[in-house]
């Protein structure tokens, strides 16, 4: 928000500001309606500001009429207002302030980047299609003239260039992978060695529970399968693929996946701004999207170590948002400004994709949408990976 009090002490009314002495109610939503229009459609960038509990006196001085407190209304009773008779829709905020020992309040309205914004409806004497402008302090039905002016302004507002979405540097559409033909995972290797064990026991005839003292450091370390009871390893076995998921996770995203980054080229002449983008990948067998990346687990004094060292590493903190839904994983991200004529990466964080056996010799299509504040509308595109 800007300096309100410098605007309502020492600016006068004008194209983006207005003073009002007192809340509109009920009965004057029509005038309501009108100002927030007329400001919206007025062609000039910045936010519009309307103060309510103020008049602008001819001589340039300021009168208060303070707000009481209780009987402020809610923002989203004016926001219903607008929202249920204006098409496009308008963004307003409304907000007590306090100048002077005076409570006022101030409707900021804006970003407007697409009028024209007219009637939806009829009402109070409003009819579906009417269109108000403000020029100064004053408002007025819009013109062709306006018309014209508003619709070139949106147009020089709004990106028109070149947008290239690709895998590389190079921008491909297609790319060709090697999967995973043979997937063995750290739980599968540790079960194979406990089920090992237990085995030579049985056939030396080790039946017996064996045990072990242990130090305090030697507690730290994990204990050699071969030094633990038989009731333990079957325990263990029992067990294995729960105590060693963080394992089979980090061997998934960071052993045997893909690592993509999507890059962005903005060949036009403006940056493109508040750019986000999502991504489908199809949820198919032998295709599995990381949703965060995993850190490879540690035991015994390390990890000891680590946990008195209290130093945290900030891992994955800008990986995309992943959503496994039935059909696709849905990749979401915040990519900010792309400036033009420039290479842009989509993902803070590469995106772990593995893809196993049963993905092998297939083709996948990954579907992209970008939206961007200054995009007329959204971009859509297909990306194309084989499996090989």
């Amino acid at each position: 928000m800007e300096n309100i009090e410098w605007l309502v002490k020492y600016e006068r009314e004008g194209t983006r500001l207005d003073f009002k002495r007192e809340q509109y109610q009920k009965e004057k939503n029509k005038d309501f309606i009108k100002d927030i229009m007329s400001m919206a459609n007025a062609p000039i960038d910045g936010t519009k500001y309307i103060v309510v509990g103020v008049k602008d006196k001819t001589d340039g001085e300021k009168e208060f009429h303070s707000i009481p407190r209780e009987s402020f209304i809610d923002q989203a009773t004016y926001e219903q207002v607008i929202r249920e008779n204006i098409e496009p829709s308008i963004e307003i905020s409304y907000s007590p302030i306090k100048v002077d020992g005076n409570l006022l309040g101030v409707f900021e309205i804006g970003p407007c980047n697409n009028p024209p914004y007219m009637m939806k409806k009829d009402f109070q004497g409003l009819k579906k299609g009417d269109c108000y402008i403000r020029r100064g302090s004053q408002q007025d039905r819009l013109t062709r003239r306006d018309l014209d002016e508003l619709l070139a302004s949106r147009s020089n507002y709004y990106f028109n260039g070149k947008i290239s979405v690709g895998f590389n540097g190079d921008l491909e559409k297609k790319i060709i992978i090697d999967g995973n033909k043979e997937v063995k995972f750290p739980s599968d290797k540790i079960k194979e060695r406990i089920e090992a064990e237990l085995n030579r026991r049985e056939l030396e005839g080790e039946f017996h529970n064996v045990y072990f003292d242990s130090s305090i450091l030697g507690s730290l370390q994990p204990q050699p399968y071969e030094q633990r009871s038989t009731d333990t390893l079957k325990e263990n076995l029992k067990n294995v693929k729960e105590t060693y998921i963080e394992e089979d996770l980090y061997y998934i995203g960071e052993e045997i996946s893909n690592k993509f980054n999507l890059i962005l080229r903005n060949d036009g002449d403006k940056y493109l701004e508040d750019v986000s983008i999502q991504i489908k990948i199809p949820n198919e067998d032998g295709v599995v999207v990381m949703d965060c990346i995993h850190k490879k687990p540690v035991y015994g004094i390390q990890a000891w170590q680590e946990s008195l060292s209290n130093v945290v590493i900030a891992s994955g903190m800008y990986y995309p948002n992943v959503e496994k839904e039935e059909r696709y994983y849905v990749i979401e991200t915040e990519v900010g400004t792309i400036k033009h004529q420039q290479n842009t990466e989509a993902f803070g964080e590469e995106l772990r994709v593995s893809f196993g056996p049963k993905a092998c010799g297939k083709v996948f299509n990954w579907e992209y949408t970008m939206y961007a504040e200054n995009l007329p509308k959204p971009i859509v595109g297909e990306l194309t990976i084989e499996v090989i």
